[in-house]
């Protein structure tokens, strides 16, 4: 059944992409980092960095949790942005990040109240809260009156727009694009963002030698500027590292 459900994984890759890869990643994040065709922000950047080492990835669009569990599986190669800590817990034991921070995630909180203003986790103990299942740094250490899991984030922003939460919490590029998108007015952003999370390209152990020279990768293009090209060209302010 594992042989299977890749096989027919890379052949839908190649459909898509007109070519076949020998590396398929996972996604769960959305535009604009990531999506469907492969040629969201973090796609480029983790395809170039594929590139500079000799090889050709595809990025594929997954839910959080099964995206993670594929990886880990083997049925796919890695998995875009996890949190180190979620990676070293050893639930996951297949996987390893490549060492150097990809994208500093800023996790921001979504609201339709005026009078709210949490600066912190801690602040939403009292709120009705929702977020993605598989987002595992939440699912561990946010506490509310009430949490609403979803599976996708058109859902975890149905949520906020029919009233049944006062919070929702998302990436902060991705929530204010898909609030375009959708056409939801009324919702602002919660500033500063609730977290900043260090997120890493994670491989399954298979690709163990990989991790360094993708790491090596990574770092040239964040000297040369092409990183920061990446982010300029979508239209968004690049990430500031810490």
């Amino acid at each position: 059944m594992k042989l299977l459900s890749m096989l027919l994984l890379l052949m839908l890759l190649t459909r898509v992409s007109g070519a076949a890869c020998d590396i398929v990643i996972g996604s769960s994040h959305r535009e604009p980092l990531t999506n469907a065709s492969g040629s969201g922000i973090v796609d480029g950047l983790v395809v170039e960095m594929f590139h500079r080492i000799g090889h050709s990835a595809c990025i594929t669009p997954l839910p959080a949790e099964r995206s993670l569990l594929n990886a880990n599986s083997g049925i796919t190669d890695g998995d875009i942005l996890r949190v180190r800590e979620v990676i070293v817990s050893g639930r996951y034991p297949n996987l390893h990040l490549v060492p150097e921070v990809l994208y500093p995630l800023p996790i921001s909180g979504f609201t339709r109240r005026n009078d709210l203003q949490p600066k912190a986790l801690a602040d939403l103990v009292p709120l009705r809260i929702g977020f993605v299942t598989g987002w595992k740094i939440l699912e561990e250490q946010v506490k509310a009156v009430e949490i609403s899991r979803v599976r996708g984030v058109e859902e975890l922003f149905a949520l906020l727009a029919e009233d049944k939460v006062d919070l929702v919490i998302y990436e902060r590029l991705t929530g204010q694009h898909l609030l375009e998108q959708l056409g939801i007015e009324g919702v602002r952003v919660v500033d500063p963002p609730l977290l900043v999370t260090p997120q890493y390209l994670v491989l399954h152990r298979r690709h163990q030698a990989l991790l360094e020279p993708l790491a090596a990768a990574l770092r040239a293009m964040k000297a040369e500027g092409g990183y920061e090209r990446a982010f300029r060209a979508a239209g968004v302010g690049a990430p500031k590292f810490r």
